[in-house]
């Protein structure tokens, strides 16, 4: 999961950093952050478009969070803004531009968790799970956050939108995945290769392009079938 956090006070967006972090690595749940200090910051951030997640401070010099929100709106429709201030005054504007939430800087200890628990519950659906064994212990994975699974002899590596960074590694075999991933939007596309079809941007010469800039071969035998699919599921052309 990518996090955006923008605050002029750079020691208050290293402490967000670290606090959202922490929550998210007592999930077994990997965070890519990038802690701005000013909107245009903000906006240069690179691979903006992965993103899913903003802490916003709303009195910044410059352009305020309320503007810097409305921008990034237009970059990433999907993306969940929450406002962070240390003035209530604000928290009526922060709604017009369709903010999750509002909090208070002297009560984010408190109050940040409870926000997290709600938008991880509505990021990802948590009746989506893949549930992987290993040493005795198990994992739980929402599908919204795997990009791809990828055998390696007797291994399965389960990666995410941090390019060859393992969310898991767990013993197990292309052939076992369990069904229920290929009733929600994967499919594999080679014989070490299962991919989720949402984050696929583009397919030429034989080759599958992910989001996250990850490329990943296509079995000869399959290309067609493949490509169809992705077709259908994406609902738009894609040049040979």
């Amino acid at each position: 999961m990518h996090i955006l956090i923008c605050d002029d006070d750079a020691a208050f967006g290293t402490r967000m950093a670290e606090y959202v972090a922490a929550y998210f690595a007592a999930r077994s749940i990997l965070v890519q952050t990038a802690v701005c200090t000013s909107a245009g910051q903000a906006l240069e951030t690179p691979e903006l478009e992965l993103y899913q997640l903003a802490f916003l401070d709303v009195d910044m010099p410059g352009v305020n969070g309320m503007v810097l929100g409305r921008q990034l709106k237009q970059k990433c429709p999907g993306l969940k803004l929450v406002y962070v201030s240390a003035y209530l005054e604000f928290a009526l504007e922060g709604y017009t531009v369709n903010a999750y939430r509002y909090l208070l800087k002297r009560d984010i200890v408190h109050t940040l968790p409870s926000c997290l628990d709600d938008l991880l519950a509505e990021l990802t659906d948590q009746r989506k799970i893949l549930t992987v064994h290993h040493n005795r212990a198990a994992t739980e994975i929402p599908l919204d956050q795997i990009y791809y699974l990828e055998s390696d002899l007797r291994q399965i590596n389960v990666y995410g939108d941090i390019p060859r960074q393992p969310i898991c590694t767990y013993y197990g075999k292309i052939a076992d995945l369990p069904q229920m991933l290929y009733e929600n939007g994967f499919l594999q596309v080679s014989r070490s290769d299962v991919v989720n079809m949402k984050y696929v941007c583009g397919i030429r010469s034989y080759k599958m392009t992910l989001k996250n800039g990850v490329e990943l071969s296509i079995s000869r035998p399959g290309y067609a079938a493949i490509r169809s699919a992705y077709l259908e599921w994406k609902g738009q052309y894609v040049d040979e």
